[in-house]
C-alpha cells in the first residue's frame, strides 16, 4: 500500500494534524465499514448472518495472533486493558504475603488491580523508574521473591520503551510470572510474546491497534494457562459453545475468558483495521511512525523546544514529549488550532502513526510559531 492510499484510509487528516495515538486514534475507513456492515445486517436481516460474523471474528483473533507473535488458541478478547490485567488479578492464586512488582510511575490501571488485593493479603512493590526509564538494577533486587511483574511497554507519559526482553530474564531467573500493559506499543512496534517469554498480556485496541474503543485483547501463555483460574465462566468459554450441550467443559488457552455474547461489529471492525498492518508489516509501520517523529523532532530542535523522549537505541517509541514554558495554554492553543495532541506531565505529547506526512508536521509548526504564550 502506497503512501496515498494508506492516508486516504484516514480522512481526519483533511481538517486535523493528528499526533494523538498515545490517546483515542482515528479508525481507518475499512474498519469503520466494517462495524456499520454488521450493524446493517442486525438492521436487515437480523442474525440471519450470525455464523459468518464469528468467521469474521475468528479472521480478527488470527490478525490479532499474528500482531502478538503467537496462535489464534491464546488471543483472547476483552473489554480493554483493565480488563485483562483484571483477569490476572482475579485469576492467580495469590495467598498472604505474596508480592507483586509493578514499573512506577506509570499509567494508574498498571497497578490499581492489584492494589485491591490488599484485603487477600497481598502487596504491590515499585520498580521505580526516572522520567520514564526503568531503572534495571533496581528491578534486579525487587523482582526476586516477586510473584508477578506487571510492566508497561512504553510510558505513557515520556514514550520511553521499557526494556522488556531484560525484565523478562530477570522474571523468568526469579520464578515469577511476567505481565505486559501494552496498549502504547501494539500496533507501533513490533512484538513477539512468544520469544521474549510473556506469561501474560492486556492491550486496550483504540491507540495505536487502531480499533474501537470497549474492545482489549488478552494473551495467556500456553506455559501460564493452567495457572490463571477462570473468573468468569460462561457459555462461550466452552469447547462446544455453539452446540449449547449444557456440558460444563471449559476450552483450552484463552478462549475461556469470553464468558458470553461478544461486540461483534467491535471486533470486525478492530480486525479490518488490522489487515492494514498485515499489508504493511510491522516494520515498515514502525518505520514511518519513526520517520514521522524525527521529522517533528527536528522541527522542534530548530525551535529551541527540548524533547525528552528517545529519539534512538532501544527506548524509542512512537510517542515524542517535549517540554515548553507554557505547556497547558499550548496544549489548549493547539488543539483550538485542529492540532491533536496531548498533555501529560506539563509536557506536550505527540503520538503520529504511519499515515502521519510533512503536511501534518507543518501544520503544528504553523501552530505552534503563532502562538503567543498566553
Amino acid at each position: 500500500m502506497d503512501a496515498a492510499a494508506l492516508r486516504a484510509q484516514f480522512p481526519v487528516v483533511a481538517e486535523t494534524a493528528f499526533f494523538n495515538h498515545a490517546a483515542v486514534s482515528p479508525m481507518p475507513v475499512r474498519a469503520c465499514l466494517a462495524g456499520q456492515a454488521v450493524f446493517e445486517d442486525r438492521c436487515q436481516r437480523a442474525s440471519a448472518d450470525y455464523f459468518r460474523w464469528l468467521d469474521a471474528v475468528a479472521a480478527a483473533r488470527g490478525l490479532a495472533a499474528k500482531l502478538l507473535g503467537t496462535v489464534p488458541q491464546q488471543v483472547a478478547f476483552t473489554g480493554n486493558t483493565s480488563h485483562g490485567l483484571g483477569l490476572v488479578a482475579a485469576g492467580l492464586d495469590f495467598a498472604p504475603g505474596d508480592t507483586v512488582a509493578v514499573t512506577w510511575p506509570d499509567f494508574p490501571t498498571l497497578r490499581f488491580p492489584f492494589d485491591n488485593l490488599a484485603a487477600r493479603g497481598v502487596r504491590v512493590v515499585e520498580i521505580p523508574k526516572h522520567d520514564g526509564r526503568v531503572d534495571l538494577d533496581a528491578a534486579r533486587r525487587v523482582i526476586p521473591g516477586c510473584r508477578l511483574v506487571v510492566a508497561s511497554t512504553v510510558d505513557w507519559a515520556t514514550g520511553v520503551a521499557a526494556p522488556v526482553a531484560e525484565l523478562a530474564g530477570l522474571c523468568r531467573e526469579a520464578g515469577a510470572l511476567f505481565c505486559l500493559d501494552a496498549i502504547q506499543s501494539l500496533g507501533a512496534l513490533p512484538m513477539d510474546v512468544t520469544a521474549l517469554g510473556v506469561d501474560f498480556l492486556a492491550a486496550g485496541c483504540h491507540k495505536w491497534q487502531l480499533g474501537p474503543m470497549g474492545l482489549g485483547i488478552f494473551y495467556v501463555a500456553p506455559g501460564a494457562a493452567s495457572r490463571l483460574d477462570t473468573v468468569l465462566a460462561g457459555w462461550r468459554s466452552m469447547r462446544d459453545a455453539e452446540e449449547l450441550r449444557g456440558e460444563f467443559a471449559l476450552k483450552d488457552g484463552a478462549g475461556r475468558f469470553e464468558p458470553g455474547t461478544q461486540d461483534i461489529a467491535g471486533v470486525c471492525a478492530y480486525g479490518a483495521s488490522l489487515t492494514l498492518f498485515d499489508e504493511l508489516g510491522m516494520e515498515t509501520v514502525r518505520e514511518r511512525i519513526f520517520a514521522a517523529v524525527d521529522l517533528l523532532a527536528a522541527g522542534l530542535d530548530e525551535r529551541g523546544l527540548a524533547v525528552v523522549s528517545p529519539l534512538s537505541g532501544p527506548g524509542r517509541s512512537g510517542i515524542l514529549a517535549f517540554a515548553h514554558g507554557n505547556a497547558p495554554a499550548l496544549f489548549k492553543y493547539l488543539m483550538g488550532h485542529n492540532v491533536a495532541v496531548s498533555l501529560r506531565d506539563g509536557r506536550i505529547r505527540l503520538a503520529p502513526h504511519c499515515y502521519a506526512d510533512a503536511s501534518d508536521a507543518a501544520r503544528l509548526f504553523k501552530a505552534l510559531d503563532a502562538f503567543d504564550g498566553r
